[in-house]
């Protein structure tokens, strides 16, 4: 039986419209999205360790108020007439609550192949104190 086809549920005028609704690009939501992180302790610090490729160091911005550490990047591209481009501009965002015992004003960061690791020491607590108290005993009268 030669000249049989498998049959396609999908007429070639379907399936070009279908392929080409898939690869047009995408609208994104208005306004910064997040970026994947990782948060672990080591030793007497926290580490932050975020993903962002394509972003230079100088496009990125750590800061801390009330214990709530924000990451803030910028992705650039280059403006140009692309014949085909994925690689979009954008804005990446995320905050982060710190535990009251990190020290950010002694936090060190580093950004190498796209990930932006960020060590924020943490205070060692002191060991608690012992306190004599004085017990006067009175007697009975």
């Amino acid at each position: 039986m030669s000249g049989m086809r498998p049959f396609d549920p999908w007429p070639s005028p379907m399936r070009e419209a279908l392929e080409q609704l898939l690869n047009e690009p995408r609208q994104h939501a208005a306004g910064p999205a997040p970026m994947p992180m990782n948060v672990y302790e080591d030793g007497d610090a926290l580490v932050i360790e975020t993903s962002l490729p394509g972003v230079s160091p100088d496009d990125v911005e750590l800061s801390c108020v009330d214990n709530v550490l924000t990451i803030r990047a910028r992705a650039r591209v280059a403006d140009r007439e692309y014949l085909h481009q994925e690689i979009r501009p954008g804005e990446y965002l995320r905050r982060l609550s710190l535990p009251s015992d990190c020290r950010f004003d002694q936090a060190q960061a580093d950004a190498e192949h796209g990930l932006v690791t960020i060590r924020v020491p943490k205070v060692r607590p002191r060991a608690p104190e012992k306190i004599r108290i004085q017990i006067n005993r009175k007697s009975p009268t």
